[in-house]
């Protein structure tokens, strides 16, 4: 009689990838419907249909989803009902919202921006702790930043739609040659970011939004000048 051959799956490193991320999904979706009923609680709404939550997944991919419950897990964001903190080696930040309040809706309107900002920070911070660097959330007038010791060496700028960081970034590079400090930046981010990098000089600049990245070098032709040149930024 022949011997009977059983075969058996051997787990891959793709297989216990596709495990974890399919972990951090279902438990997003359950973070995010607390969220929710936090807000609703606070505001007075009515719970949320099921076709608002199936437009989570539209706007907010599974990557992101699991960077954002990565960072949950690690301690890096802190939530209190509708809101969150972000936990950096330096400090505390916050609160931040994750819904704004629409009362013609009745509904929380996600802060999209915020989400896509959220992941990215825990997305620096695994990279900070790889190459013994400090991240910081929010500094000054940039998004995120990164620090060799005390030396500022990467700022970068978060917006969810890749159309707005595109605009963002033409608009920082109409300032390169010379800025005019005296004018005002008020309802004006490119100009306030152009002054920034004047005054604080990384030596790289990226923005990022969801599916997209730009990563630049950063050159100082002159005291009140400064030029974006495409590169990679080695750390990130």
């Amino acid at each position: 009689m022949a011997e009977e051959k059983v075969l058996t799956h051997k787990k891959t490193m793709s297989d216990e990838i596709k495990i974890t991320n399919k972990g951090m999904i279902v438990e997003f979706e359950k973070q995010f419907r607390t969220w929710v009923k936090s807000a609703c609680e606070e505001w007075k709404f009515p719970e949320p249909s099921q076709e608002y939550y199936s437009k989570i997944v539209d706007r907010l991919p599974y990557g992101l989803q699991s960077l954002l419950i990565q960072g949950i897990k690690d301690g890096l964001i802190i939530l209190e009902g509708k809101n969150f903190f972000i936990q950096s080696k330096t400090n505390k930040n916050g609160p931040y919202n994750w819904f704004s309040k629409v009362s013609s809706k009745k509904e929380p309107a996600p802060n999209w921006e915020w989400f896509v900002h959220a992941a990215e920070f825990v997305r620096f911070s695994n990279i900070a702790n790889t190459n013994n660097l400090t991240v910081a959330f929010e500094d000054d007038l940039m998004d995120i930043t990164l620090y060799k010791d005390k030396k500022l060496v990467v700022c970068c700028e978060v917006k969810e739609k890749s159309d707005n960081l595109k605009e963002l970034i033409k608009g920082i590079k109409i300032y390169q040659n010379n800025i005019d400090f005296t004018i005002s930046d008020r309802g004006n981010d490119p100009l306030r970011k152009a002054k920034y990098i004047i005054k604080r000089r990384p030596e790289y600049f990226c923005g990022v939004a969801i599916g997209t990245r730009f990563e630049f070098k950063v050159d100082y032709p002159s005291i009140d000048s400064f030029r974006l040149t495409e590169d990679i930024i080695p750390w990130v």
